[in-house]
C-alpha cells in the first residue's frame, strides 16, 4: 500500500465519524503510521494538519445541514463544537462571514468525499524519479535534482522534469515552444525519450523532460528595485515579441478559443461579487456597472490571436540582464492579446508581499510594461481604455477561482486586496497610461 492509499482510509474514516470525537492517534493506526509520522504525512500532502482537516470537514457539513433547516446551535453540538460561539468563530475564521449571511449570499453544495488521488500533488523521491529518468539517454549518477515548484524538478543545470495529468495542455506547450524557437524565442523544448517520443505517459500522468532556458527568473526585490521602470519595459517589449511570433503563427496552433468579458460576465464578476460581500471587503455597484457597460462597449475591437495566458513572472526567464525565454504554455489559449502584458503586471503585484510601498511601485512597472509591449506591439485606442477592465478581470477570475481552495488561502486574501486598492486607486494607475 503507497502511502496515499494509506492517507486516503484516514480521509474516509474522518468523513464517516465527524459527529463522534476522532482521535489522532485511532488515524496514524488506520494508517499504519507512527503519530509523528501520519501527522507529518497527512500535512504535506492534504496541505493542513489533520485536525484542521476535521474541522473544515465539520463547517462543511454543518452549514449544508443549517441551509436543509436545521437549528444552527444543533448542528454545533452535534459535529463536536462545545458552544455554538465555538462553531460561529470557526465559521468565520474559515468563510469570513457569519453562517447566516453565508447563506445569504450563497447556495451550500453538499459536500462531497475528498480523493487523495485527484486532490493533492505528486510526491516522488530521488530514487523514484531517477527511475523514470531512465526513458531519456541521460547520465544521473550524482546529479543534482531539486524540487522547485509542485510537480517540477530541476535536473542538474540542463533539463527540468514535469509530471501532470493534462496531456492536452502538454502538447499545446510543445507545439507553441517549437513554433517559438523558429521565431528564434526560447522555450522549454521537450527532449526525446530513448523511443523518440515527446514524453512519456504511466497511470495517467505524464512525465516530460524540458531543456532547462539559460538563466533565471527575476526575484521580487529586483522587480520592485530602483529599475524597476526600466525592468517592466523589458518584460513588456518581451511579450510584444513573442506575439509577434505566435500572431504568424496563429493558424497551427490548436488551442482553446476563450471570450474573456463571457467568462467574467457569467462566472467571475457574479462570483466576485459574492465572495467580496463574504469577505466585509466589497466593491460599490459603480464598480460593476462601470465594468458592464465600458468593457462590453470595447471588447469586440480588441485584436486577438494566441496568447501565454500564464506569464507571471516565474515563467519568464532573465540572462545577461535580458529576456532570454518563456516556459510553461500548458494553458495558452487564443483571447486578447493584451491580456498578457496585463497579466504579467498583476504577477509581479502578487508576489509583493514584504515590499515596502508595493502599489506605489507597482505603478511605475504597471507603466513600463505597457509602454515596452507598446513600442513593439502598437495598442490601439480601444486597447489602451480597455487595459484597467482586462485587470479587474484578471483579477476577478483569479478570485473566483481561488474561493473555497485552502492551499491558496492567503493568495485569496491578496487578490481581494488587489483589486480593492486597484479600483480605488484607478486614476492613479491607468490615467496616463
Amino acid at each position: 500500500m503507497d502511502t496515499i492509499q494509506a492517507l486516503q482510509k484516514s480521509i474516509d474514516y474522518i468523513e464517516e465519524n465527524l459527529k463522534t470525537e476522532i482521535a489522532l492517534s485511532e488515524l496514524a493506526e488506520i494508517s499504519g503510521f507512527s503519530l509523528y509520522h501520519f501527522c507529518r504525512l497527512f500535512t504535506s500532502y492534504v496541505g493542513m494538519p489533520p485536525t484542521a482537516y476535521i474541522t473544515k470537514r465539520r463547517l462543511y457539513h454543518g452549514i449544508y445541514e443549517i441551509q436543509k433547516g436545521k437549528k444552527a446551535t444543533d448542528i454545533a453540538y452535534m459535529y463536536g463544537f462545545d458552544t455554538y460561539a465555538g462553531f460561529f468563530k470557526a465559521f468565520k475564521k474559515e468563510f469570513g462571514c457569519s453562517p447566516s449571511k453565508y447563506l445569504k449570499l450563497n447556495t451550500a453544495k453538499r459536500p462531497m468525499a475528498v480523493d487523495l488521488m485527484k486532490e493533492v500533488k505528486i510526491m516522488l523521491n530521488q530514487t523514484q524519479i531517477k527511475h523514470l529518468l531512465s526513458n531519456w539517454n541521460i547520465e544521473t549518477k550524482g546529479i543534482l535534482i531539486k524540487n522547485t515548484r509542485p510537480n517540477v524538478w530541476t535536473i542538474g543545470q540542463d533539463y527540468i522534469f514535469k509530471t501532470g495529468k493534462n496531456v492536452v495542455g502538454l502538447k499545446s506547450h510543445i507545439a507553441i515552444s517549437k513554433e517559438l524557437e523558429k521565431g528564434g524565442i526560447l522555450g522549454s523544448i521537450p527532449i526525446k525519450t530513448i523511443e523518440g517520443d515527446d514524453f512519456i505517459v504511466e497511470d495517467d500522468r505524464y512525465y516530460v523532460l524540458l531543456n532547462r532556458i539559460k538563466g533565471e527568473s527575476l526575484a521580487v526585490e529586483r522587480l520592485f528595485g530602483e529599475d524597476r521602470y526600466i525592468i517592466g519595459i523589458k518584460y513588456g517589449e518581451a511579450i510584444g515579441n513573442l506575439h509577434k511570433v505566435l500572431k504568424k503563427h496563429d493558424t497551427k496552433i490548436e488551442v482553446n478559443d476563450n471570450n474573456l468579458l463571457k467568462t467574467t460576465l457569467d462566472w467571475a464578476l457574479p462570483q466576485t461579487k459574492k465572495i467580496m460581500e463574504q469577505w466585509n471587503c466589497p466593491l460599490p455597484d459603480k464598480f460593476y456597472e462601470d465594468y458592464i457597460e465600458n468593457f462590453s462597449r470595447l471588447y469586440d475591437e480588441l485584436p486577438r490571436h494566441v496568447i501565454h495566458r500564464d506569464p507571471n513572472p516565474s515563467n519568464i526567464i532573465f540572462h545577461n540582464d535580458m529576456v532570454s525565454g518563456f516556459m510553461d504554455f500548458d494553458i495558452s489559449e487564443r483571447n486578447v492579446r493584451i491580456f498578457d502584458p496585463c497579466y504579467c503586471a498583476t504577477g509581479i503585484l502578487s508576489e509583493s508581499n514584504g515590499i515596502e510601498d508595493n502599489f506605489e511601485k507597482w505603478n511605475e512597472i504597471l507603466k513600463g510594461i505597457i509602454t515596452g509591449y507598446d513600442n513593439v506591439c502598437k495598442l490601439t485606442a480601444s486597447e489602451k481604455l480597455a487595459i484597467p477592465y482586462v485587470i479587474y478581470a484578471i483579477e476577478m477570475i483569479f478570485i473566483a477561482w481561488l474561493n473555497g481552495k485552502e492551499e491558496y488561502k492567503d493568495l485569496a486574501i491578496k487578490n481581494r486586496k488587489m483589486l480593492l486598492t486597484i479600483w480605488e486607486n484607478r486614476h492613479k494607475y491607468f490615467e496616463n497610461l
